[in-house]
């Protein structure tokens, strides 16, 4: 195994992959259209993937689990084409112990934010498809807002470690 000789934090890649496959699930579901995502999210979700084992490299253990959990639950949805109620509500489950685990790491409060709005990603489809009279017709707009305020978090947190002068809360 060969030693980098000059590890880079894969953080900030990670985060516009996830931003990247965020917004146009967000825009699909604002603006009530369908999202052929299959190849979206499976290509996302194997770089995702390797943005985990990047972090892994770099030594940020955080950065290895939470890249690993978006990476295995983006991929999961684009090889299911969405998943079925249970899947989904067992992604929104690890998300909600991911945001648990933030707190206890002290985290910087805009990654337990996109946790929060990842979380909510998967439960509100898991209520959509195993349960869609719970939200009605308000389904696709409660996710594609969810998904949008996804997007915005992943991508200020992605400015703010690139540029060194957002905070990062």
């Amino acid at each position: 195994m060969v030693e980098c000789q000059k590890c880079l934090d894969p953080t900030a890649f990670g985060l516009f992959l996830v931003a990247t496959v965020s917004l146009p699930l967000a825009m699909a579901n604002l603006l009530d259209m369908a999202l052929d995502g299959a190849t979206l999210f499976t290509v996302g979700g194997i770089l995702i993937l390797l943005v985990a084992f990047l972090a892994y490299k770099s030594d940020s253990n955080f950065g290895f689990v939470v890249f690993g959990l978006v990476g295995f639950a983006v991929l999961f949805t684009g090889l299911t084409g969405g998943g079925d109620a249970w899947s989904n509500l067992t992604f929104g489950i690890m998300f909600i112990l991911a945001i648990i685990w933030s707190i206890f790491a002290k985290t910087p409060k805009n990654l337990t934010l996109i946790l929060v709005t990842t979380a909510l990603i998967f439960l509100v489809v898991g209520i959509i498809t195993g349960w869609p009279d719970v939200l009605g017709d308000n389904g696709t707009l409660v996710l594609g807002i969810v998904a949008l305020f996804n997007f915005l978090f992943n991508i200020f947190l992605a400015y703010a470690l690139a540029t060194e002068k957002l905070p990062v809360f």
